[in-house]
């Protein structure tokens, strides 16, 4: 989604308002922030307000982001700078990457996200209400099934794999099914997806369990165990890695009108 496609009204701690288009946060339509410890990353378009708290010296301020859904969520936003004066709001602050930026009636607006208290969002008739959480299936090399609700992928809402060297992305509410099949190594794993629309393709993931240089325990085990997470039936959390998938089977309510699956999906070259 493009920046021009956000609006809404920026109120900062000192309680000024600020009606803003073409609105970002640290450069992104996408905000990151944390729930229960997992990273969350939500589209602006998703979201009907988001409120932080704590105080401009927070480096970890709590968040509360209510999605156009009615859901809310509580969390933390990592937030690094500390405070700044006022002559940074208008004028830009010296930490161009953590500061909402967007443009007024006056001209550019660069706020230091220290100094952000709440975004009331703004969207048009047009830009439909996602779905909270992407359910289904998962099911293991052993042909073991896990019923699975808030399916995430590395975090994320969105499967990322290559198709050579292009890297592609597509959002999981857009897929049926994806498929992983065997490799010689094990570290390259060859993967089929099926789209809403009946389209397959074929590309290929990284599944290799080698520790990276300086990797500590915890983050190793998370990053080869949790490539695909979510809550279990039961309550618990689940989560697989890519060396023990096999398939992910993502259910889909009735729908008259199949959506276009290529919107969720981007591309980008190897650099």
């Amino acid at each position: 989604m493009r920046a021009a496609d956000i609006e809404g009204t920026v109120i900062d701690r000192q309680g000024v308002r600020h009606t803003v288009r073409n609105l970002e946060i640290r450069g992104s339509t996408t905000l990151e922030y944390y729930v229960a410890g997992k990273r969350r990353l939500m589209n602006m378009s998703r979201i009907e307000r988001l409120h932080i708290s704590g105080t401009a010296q927070d480096q970890e301020a709590p968040i509360t982001v209510t999605l156009r859904t009615g859901r809310v969520e509580a969390g933390t936003i990592i937030i690094s700078g500390g405070s700044t004066t006022q002559d940074d709001i208008g004028g830009g602050g010296s930490h161009v990457s953590d500061r909402l930026t967007g443009r007024t009636g006056l001209g550019p607006l660069f706020v230091p996200l220290s100094d952000v208290q709440e975004v009331l969002f703004v969207h048009s008739d047009d830009v439909p209400i996602v779905p909270d959480t992407v359910n289904g299936s998962i099911i293991d090399d052993r042909g073991k099934r896990f019923t699975v609700s808030d399916i995430r992928y590395r975090s994320d809402e969105a499967f990322r794999f290559r198709q050579g060297r292009k890297k592609r992305r597509v959002a999981l509410r857009h897929v049926v099914r994806l498929e992983f099949g065997d490799s010689p190594g094990g570290e390259i794993r060859p993967v089929t997806i099926t789209y809403k629309t009946g389209k397959v393709v074929q590309g290929e993931v990284d599944a290799s369990t080698v520790r990276l240089s300086g990797e500590v325990d915890h983050v190793y085990r998370s990053r080869i165990d949790s490539a695909f997470t979510g809550i279990r039936s039961s309550g618990g959390s689940f989560g697989i890695g890519l060396n023990r998938v096999k398939l992910v089977l993502v259910d889909h309510p009735a729908d008259p009108e199949a959506e276009d699956a290529e919107d969720g999906q981007q591309e980008a070259s190897d650099r």
